[in-house]
């Protein structure tokens, strides 16, 4: 399987540094070696694109043969896009964030064989609150109060090309409003938000809807493991994962 990594994610000044995010410091290791390295020890992942400020890229990881780059361009979507093109002849593709430091190879893997097992054309990683604040409870997420319970989103898919491509337009709004759960219910239409309001919106009414509008089959992989929640916006972000590497 092909896995796309997003390491275009813009600049940021964090704590003075000025750069990329994927290069960022984490223990003194950049963000997104941990991606890479947690990515290729997958049983399941045999090839990495990396889509970002190549240049930038390069004179950070430029030992790391086991990987390709791309050129990112202006937005979030056009850059899972210049992997999905990328990797054309492929049906699926695993897409990650070059954000999430705390994943290993077990929370691949058992995502991968989910999503295999659900056999879904677009599967998204959701854990549950109470896992999350468990496990990592200086950890700050974003959750949507559903009726199966309260969820935040993972940063990792796995999604057929055939998929990405039928919903681009609506992945890329999803994609913007992303950290805003209000902004994604009105992508979706007024129904969810006053559902989402009463906390009477499931799941299963969400697959539904995808599956309708697209002809895809959509599933929501409930997952155990939070490491694939725990990404990084802020320089507290940073310090409060660095605690629990």
């Amino acid at each position: 399987m092909k896995a796309i990594i997003l390491g275009g994610t813009g600049k940021k000044d964090i704590d003075r540094f000025q750069g990329d995010k994927a290069i960022m410091p984490i223990k003194g290791i950049p963000m997104i070696q941990y991606v890479i390295d947690t990515l290729h020890s997958s049983e399941y992942i045999d090839e990495i694109v990396v889509v970002g400020d190549v240049t930038t890229l390069q004179d950070f990881l430029g030992e790391e043969t086991r990987l390709n780059f791309l050129q990112q361009k202006t937005s979030m979507m056009e850059n899972i896009m210049e992997g999905v093109n990328y990797f054309k002849e492929e049906d699926q593709l695993l897409i990650a964030t070059c954000d999430i430091p705390l994943i290993h190879q077990e929370v691949v893997d058992r995502f991968i064989q989910d999503s295999i097992k659900a056999s879904a054309e677009f599967c998204y990683p959701i854990v549950e609150k109470n896992l999350c604040q468990r496990y990592y409870p200086d950890a700050k997420r974003t959750y949507v109060a559903l009726k199966d319970g309260n969820f935040t989103g993972g940063n990792m898919v796995l999604i057929s090309s055939k998929a990405i491509r039928t919903m681009e337009k609506l992945a890329s709004l999803m994609i913007r409003h992303r950290k805003n759960p209000i902004g994604m219910c009105k992508v979706l239409g007024p129904k969810f938000i006053f559902k989402l309001m009463l906390k009477q919106l499931t799941i299963r009414e969400l697959e539904i809807y995808i599956k309708n509008k697209f002809n895809l089959k959509a599933k929501a992989i409930i997952s155990k493991d939070p490491e694939i929640a725990s990404d990084i916006d802020t320089a507290k972000d940073i310090k409060i994962l660095e605690k629990y590497l």
